[in-house]
């Protein structure tokens, strides 16, 4: 067989496991989120069962190898139609991890793409951006859902979205003219009011927005702040500025479409549903990294909660760091942000509590600490006020 087209390796699991199975994987490994998919089907591996697997790309070329392999089930991240088409053909028990195509005949699993729009909105909002762009394309379904999901959250705040849509995502090996598609970009970025939050439906597409922004001699994020999904630190550390985006739970994706798949096998009668996972939280680099303000003594302000939001800091230490009274400081920051500094301050506590509850095995206790809040009791307070869960249920959603 073409080693081109299949890549095998026997994974043995624990003692649950239920003997071996044949599993295609189907995921163009070059991309941070499938690396992060595989991770977590490996992990399920590992802990539940045995399987032989073989690798290869999603693409219409390797399904004569597909077929000869005969495997029991496959997991793939399918957007290509006719590559999904053929695989639907094939007839055996498959699982995919992307919403690229439209009503897909096999269970998905993914992260929910509105949410994670919605989450962009928020990061904007509370920044103070009162001007919104989004880029993306029509034709990809996870794009369409960020876009909705965005434009519904800035909406419902009596603003409006300004868009840009791509015929297809800009990709790394996409035979599209890239001076053209730089020079409609330029375009409508020219269009765009300032300063404005423009998010971008991947990371990849993204980068290409920033280096237009330069060539447009546009500065980043002072003038647009640009936000993306996926945290692929490869696209979001080679960009300069780097790039600010919305971390998803590849791993937790890949866990639970090894189960379903998993499930599939055992039962080929069951039809299980797929599942969305809620993306993690934002990861803010350079391109965003701004609140979008005239006003100097909020911005010193949010800096000083940024630098010292862990510590047991009041609003009166904020306030006296400015140089102006607590009343005046009030003031200015509902005036600029439409928030309290006390209201930041418990923000940029509850988003590093988030991060350590979803990447660490920290206590809650301990998590308490490490975010600025006095103990255990109040941080479980402020977090089920804010998110209608409690932390540790939080924990178990998103692991």
């Amino acid at each position: 067989m073409n080693k081109d087209v299949f890549n095998s390796t026997m994974i043995r699991g624990g003692a649950q496991g239920t003997g071996t199975r044949r599993v295609a994987l189907l995921m163009d490994n070059a991309f941070a989120y499938n690396r992060a998919v595989l991770r977590g089907v490996h992990e399920y591996i590992l802990e539940r069962t045995g399987w032989f697997v073989h690798q290869g790309v999603p693409e219409s070329r390797i399904l004569p190898a597909l077929r000869e392999w005969a495997p029991d089930g496959v997991i793939t991240h399918a957007s290509d139609p006719e590559f999904a088409e053929g695989l639907e053909a094939w007839g055996g028990p498959v699982v995919s991890t992307t919403s690229a195509l439209e009503d897909p005949p096999y269970p998905v699993v993914d992260v929910d793409h509105q949410e994670a729009g919605r989450l962009a909105a928020r990061h904007f909002l509370d920044h103070g951006h009162r001007h919104f762009a989004f880029f993306g394309s029509l034709e990809t379904g996870f794009s369409r859902g960020r876009e909705r999901g965005f434009t519904e959250a800035i909406e419902s705040e009596g603003l409006a979205v300004h868009a840009c849509h791509a015929d297809h995502l800009l990709g790394r090996s996409r035979p599209e003219s890239w001076v053209r598609s730089e020079e409609e970009i330029e375009r409508w970025l020219l269009k765009l009011p300032r300063p404005c939050g423009v998010f971008v439906s991947n990371d990849v597409s993204a980068r290409t927005v920033i280096n237009a922004a330069s060539q447009l001699g546009l500065q980043v994020p002072e003038e647009l702040s640009i936000l993306s999904v996926d945290n692929d630190e490869f696209e979001c550390l080679f960009t300069t500025p780097t790039l600010s985006s919305i971390e998803i739970p590849g791993v937790q994706i890949g866990r639970r479409a090894a189960a379903i798949l998993d499930a599939m096998m055992q039962d080929a009668s069951s039809a299980p549903e797929g599942q969305l996972l809620p993306p993690v939280h934002v990861i803010e680099r350079q391109s965003t990294d701004l609140v979008a303000t005239d006003d100097p003594v909020v911005r010193s302000a949010v800096a000083f909660i940024r630098a010292r939001f862990r510590d047991q800091v009041s609003v009166d230490d904020i306030a006296e760091d400015a140089g102006i009274s607590r009343r005046t400081m009030e003031r200015r920051f509902r005036a600029a942000l439409n928030r309290t500094v006390h209201d930041e301050l418990t923000r940029q506590r509850l988003a590093r509590a988030r991060r350590l509850l979803q990447e660490t095995d920290l206590s809650v206790d301990e998590i308490a600490g490490r975010s600025g809040f006095s103990d255990q009791r109040r941080l479980n307070l402020v977090f089920k006020q804010q998110f209608e869960v409690t932390p540790m249920e939080f924990r178990r959603s998103v692991r």
